[in-house]
């Protein structure tokens, strides 16, 4: 789940810590828990009728991703791979395979989010992009994205649903995980030797929020996957077969 797995990259959280802080705390190891995890393809026969009407491939809860967004994301996942992987119909429709492995985990999330009533704000999102844009100075910003072959409202667009998923996580996985002092205390212990080294201008000691907050989220790559599980079943995930297809290289011989 390459695009989940790069979530807390680059922005900040919730809780306003810094892209450093998050690195530290390894967020995106918690993320990367996700990958293999399989999707649940749905068979039943109404909600599969509401995807063919409303044209979307794939569907969790209220969440759909239409043929046009699909085509999009193909464009962009495509021009990381050789011009000529078409000539390779089983590597090509592989590719098409992972993308929506990827985006229906994506799917099943941001339903969950919805659910939740979980959203980030404009004000927020401008503030995670100004942030985000300190790192690429002058145009370099944009000629990221033209070599990733990623338009600017895309780019920001996938901003967002980062923002969105990892506040989902944060609020519903990570702020559950219960802490117990001698929890607190082993953890502190294997990190002390780390923290006494960071440098003079840092705090040599980690406040006792920071601490229970990297503890919470070390808790929590273990919890990941049932977790993710428990959504999956409560927000399935239905995929057009039809409109799949379409996109597909010799889809009959596969």
């Amino acid at each position: 789940m390459s695009s989940i797995a790069t979530i807390w990259y680059g922005i900040k959280d919730a809780n306003g810590f810094s892209r450093g802080l998050l690195n530290t705390l390894s967020v995106g190891a918690l993320l990367l828990m996700a990958t293999g995890i399989t999707i649940v393809i749905g068979s039943g026969c109404m909600d599969q009728k509401k995807v063919e009407e409303k044209g979307s491939i794939i569907k969790a809860g209220t969440v759909e991703i239409s043929r046009a967004e699909f085509a999009r994301e193909l464009e962009v996942k495509q021009a990381n791979y050789p011009y000529d992987i078409k000539d390779s119909p089983t590597e090509y429709n592989a590719m098409v395979l992972d993308l929506v492995s990827d985006l229906s985990d994506q799917a099943v999330l941001l339903a969950a989010a919805a659910a939740k009533g979980i959203d980030v704000s404009d004000k927020a999102l401008d503030a995670a992009i100004a942030d985000f844009k300190k790192d690429y100075p002058e145009d370099s910003f944009d000629q990221m994205l033209l070599e990733r072959a990623i338009s600017y409202p895309v780019w920001k667009k996938r901003l967002k649903k980062d923002m969105v998923i990892q506040e989902l996580i944060m609020q519903d996985l990570v702020a559950s995980q219960e802490i117990h002092p001698e929890d607190m205390i082993a953890f502190y212990d294997r990190f002390a030797g780390q923290t006494e080294t960071q440098d003079s201008n840092n705090s040599a000691m980690m406040h006792e929020k920071d601490l229970a907050l990297k503890l919470r989220i070390e808790k929590s790559q273990e919890a990941f996957g049932n977790w993710f599980q428990g959504l999956q079943a409560s927000y399935p995930v239905y995929i057009d077969e039809r409109v799949l297809s379409a996109f597909l290289i010799n889809p009959e011989k596969q």
